[in-house]
């Protein structure tokens, strides 16, 4: 498997991580809070075949550094436009986990022209997006860390990005109903992300189509893998390609 690994500076001296691995048509994956590109790694053989993955670990997290003084998703969704100038890349199909999906969201209302078509797993918009649980869980690790960081310095550095969580995602509905592309929305039966929020999420945009995959929790691609990587193909084969090329 032809792979190749990129440390690009962008224009505020960080330096963003990402693999290039596989042929054909660009598509970018962007991981969620806690995790790094690694978190794809059972979709990178199926995809590749197709595809030419464009695999981020997002700033501050895995191989990648960060010197802004506040985490964005504005903030790293100029990250990645400095990663489609660098490989120049006019538009690339977009597949995002959770805060992932968040940025992946996040760009394509930036920078529209841009996208091909959009694969939003377990996005949310707002914090009360997330189930009650979910909400309480969070609440309480932030006041865990928040504590712990004074005794453990290195956690600073993730109670950064997992600020990231409680944000809200700026979206212009008049916008997205606007928006020409396909859009591919999956979400988990037990997702941590209500079920009511991927529903209306998807009824936002033009072109959507909404999965939402019984017995499964918030690591959808992780846990089902192979019909992970079979819903992701058959939105970009049989309906985002069909779609660019009507």
């Amino acid at each position: 498997m032809n792979r190749t690994i990129h440390h690009l500076t962008v224009d505020d001296g960080s330096s963003i991580y990402y693999q290039c691995i596989g042929q054909g048509e660009p598509l970018i994956m962007l991981h969620g809070n806690g995790g790094s590109s690694y978190y794809f790694s059972k979709q990178v053989k199926d995809l590749s075949r197709y595809y030419r993955l464009y695999i981020v670990d997002c700033r501050g997290r895995g191989h990648s550094t960060d010197n802004a003084k506040v985490i964005t998703f504005q903030r790293m969704a100029q990250d990645l436009y400095e990663m489609m100038q660098y490989e120049h890349l006019p538009k690339a199909n977009i597949l995002g986990f959770s805060d992932g999906a968040n940025l992946a969201l996040t760009f394509a209302q930036l920078h529209p022209e841009m996208v091909m078509s959009l694969i939003l797993n377990a996005s949310n918009g707002r914090f009360d997006d997330l189930t009650e649980t979910t909400q309480k869980q969070f609440k309480q690790t932030k006041k865990l860390l928040h504590f712990a960081q004074r005794l453990i310095p290195p956690l600073h550095r993730f109670n950064r990005y997992y600020a990231l969580a409680f944000a809200t995602i700026p979206i212009d509905e008049n916008n997205l109903k606007k928006l020409p592309f396909p859009v591919l929305i999956l979400v988990g039966e037990h997702d941590i992300v209500k079920t009511s929020f991927s529903k209306k999420l998807a009824k936002l945009f033009k072109h959507s189509y909404l999965i939402i995959e019984p017995g499964v929790g918030h690591f959808f691609a992780r846990i089902k893998p192979k019909k992970y990587n079979e819903y992701i193909l058959h939105f970009l084969q049989k309906i985002a390609h069909k779609k660019s090329n009507a």
